[in-house]
């Protein structure tokens, strides 16, 4: 009896030491929010939990619904690598059937470059194949809906939101050169053979200032206009029209270096028969994209994982709709409530995706309980990577974490590590507010800091 008791003791002045700790860190993280003035006008979730026991430190606001911007990308990409697995292979395959027809089965390989493509057509003529019948593409891996639901129509010539498709291809981009001329007018130059037209009002200017890209795709797709005033050259990426003409196009250029001909040019989509027979291959491994969706915020990586997360499951065309199932299905086997949430893409663009600050920071307590954690959290970035690259330097190895942007969005999400060695699952979403996103990144590392030196 005297040891249960000193046992009850002894957890008692452990708890209230532990807590007493927290509210000093809770103290200042108070004073700081109440300093900024958000919630007057804005709204500021946060959640804090320990990751271990999963213990609630700080909460506020964390059963409001909120855009959760690319934090989303830590969600639904550790989703899809429960079914894909890290040893993932993006696979762009080439077959030949008992009629001498070439098929292309697409593997909405985001990883696929133009060069690529004409590596694998000089190891099909090498083999003895110079002509074909017809060509067909089996773009049946994910569907033909290049935009998820709630993107916005002005993402159509952002660099960083290209269509997502089974026709992948070169990040789905054209570089596009500028530069100066000795009059001062900065001139453009294509990257590519495609062909598109640019039109430039870019001019020479004492810095450089944001180039506006605009397409009218009423008049003609393939024409784009470029405004602005640069400084110095900057190259620029500008999101392909149409994947499928672009792919096509490469296509075409392939064959003609390598002097290969196909009868038939109506190049029609078809499903692969089961008699044809694999001529080669292309193959990119999926952990290529992990840093590129967990630092760098590639939306086209994240958004093809979260299909053919979905294509490899349910074996069937890769949709959005089947990717929320793939992505519900695996949080509710980790004791998650799913039925409140919405999630409509991949990558966060969409303005339909409604997270809140306690269900993420949960989801992140699961996620740190799994046998691969410490595989997943290295490829998040530090401080000093990718779109941390001029945040929170003196917290090198103690921070892995997911930031978010959307006009008047601001998002941060994933794990800090204390002083003492403790190990946080941390969310920070700000919405509507009115100020310099700047300005609520600094927050966000000040709120960051306050854990760490907790």
């Amino acid at each position: 009896m005297k040891n249960l008791f000193k046992i009850l003791v002894l957890t008692m002045i452990f708890m209230f030491s532990t807590n007493s700790s927290f509210a000093f860190s809770v103290g200042k993280l108070e004073k700081l929010i109440k300093h900024s003035g958000l919630n007057e006008t804005a709204t500021l979730a946060i959640s804090i939990r320990d990751a271990e026991s999963g213990n609630v430190i700080y909460e506020q606001n964390q059963n409001k619904l909120l855009h959760p911007a690319s934090t989303l990308k830590i969600f639904t990409t550790y989703s899809a690598l429960n079914v894909l697995g890290y040893d993932y292979l993006f696979k762009t395959q080439f077959y030949k059937d008992s009629e001498n027809n070439l098929y292309i089965k697409l593997g909405a390989d985001p990883l696929l470059t133009s060069s690529q493509l004409q590596q694998a057509f000089q190891k099909i003529k090498a083999e003895g194949n110079s002509t074909f019948k017809n060509l067909y593409f089996d773009d049946s891996i994910i569907d033909k809906k290049e935009f998820a639901t709630g993107w916005m129509w002005d993402n159509d010539t952002n660099p960083y939101t290209p269509k997502i498709s089974s026709y992948n291809l070169d990040g789905n981009v054209v570089k596009v050169a500028m530069t100066n001329n000795p009059d001062g007018f900065a001139l453009t130059s294509l990257k590519s053979t495609y062909p598109m037209s640019v039109i430039s009002v870019v001019k020479t200017g004492a810095k450089n200032d944001y180039l506006e890209v605009n397409r009218y795709n009423w008049m003609n797709p393939e024409v784009v206009e470029i405004y602005g005033n640069l400084k110095a050259a900057k190259p620029i990426n500008i999101p392909i029209s149409s994947m499928r003409r672009y792919f096509i196009h490469n296509v075409e250029k392939a064959l003609e270096d390598n002097k290969i001909s196909v009868s038939n040019t109506l190049y029609a989509s078809k499903i692969l028969p089961e008699d044809a027979v694999l001529i080669t291959e292309i193959k990119n491994p999926l952990k290529k994209t992990l840093p590129a969706i967990l630092q760098n915020s590639n939306n086209l990586m994240a958004e093809s994982l979260f299909k053919l997360a979905a294509a490899n499951k349910y074996s069937a065309t890769g949709t959005d709709i089947l990717g929320e199932e793939v992505f519900k299905e695996f949080y509710k086997k980790q004791g998650l409530e799913t039925d409140n949430i919405l999630i409509k893409d991949g990558c966060g663009i969409s303005r339909n995706n409604l997270l809140y600050a306690d269900w993420m920071s949960q989801a992140l307590n699961k996620i740190y309980n799994q046998k691969d954690f410490e595989k997943f959290k290295d490829n998040m970035a530090q401080s000093g990577d990718g779109t941390l690259n001029n945040r929170l330097y003196p917290l090198r190895g103690d921070v892995w974490l997911k930031t978010g942007s959307l006009s008047n969005i601001s998002a941060i999400a994933g794990y800090v590590k204390s002083q003492d060695g403790h190990i946080y699952s941390i969310v920070i979403l700000t919405q509507n507010f009115v100020q310099e996103q700047s300005e609520i990144k600094k927050l966000e590392d000040k709120i960051i800091n306050i854990i760490y030196n907790r």
